[in-house]
């Protein structure tokens, strides 16, 4: 059994379990999730031209970094635990 992800213009739309041998039985695009393609997520996208899901963005402001992967603008949460991003005023903010 693998998962697929079933593709509708570039957006995850949702995400299955099937026998590979099966896939061609159901109705629409599917694309099967790998370590290269990386995770699918619901309302994320693929790539077709590199062949990679991308989550949804978690923030206008944020930027896909070449892993695929939305960052901040200031990178890195410096302390996961504590921390959120702060949309309105672009930064780190500590949890009260």
């Amino acid at each position: 059994m693998s998962i697929y992800a079933k593709i509708e213009g570039d957006l995850v739309s949702n995400i299955i379990a099937c026998d590979d041998a099966n896939i061609f039985l159901m109705p629409g695009y599917y694309v099967k999730v790998t370590e290269s393609t990386g995770t699918a997520a619901i309302n994320g996208t693929y790539d077709s031209q590199n062949q990679k899901f991308i989550d949804p963005k978690p923030f206008e402001s944020w930027i896909l970094n070449s892993d695929f992967k939305w960052e901040s603008p200031l990178g890195a949460n410096p302390d996961i635990l504590t921390n959120f991003w702060d949309e309105e005023n672009q930064e780190w903010a500590t949890r009260s």
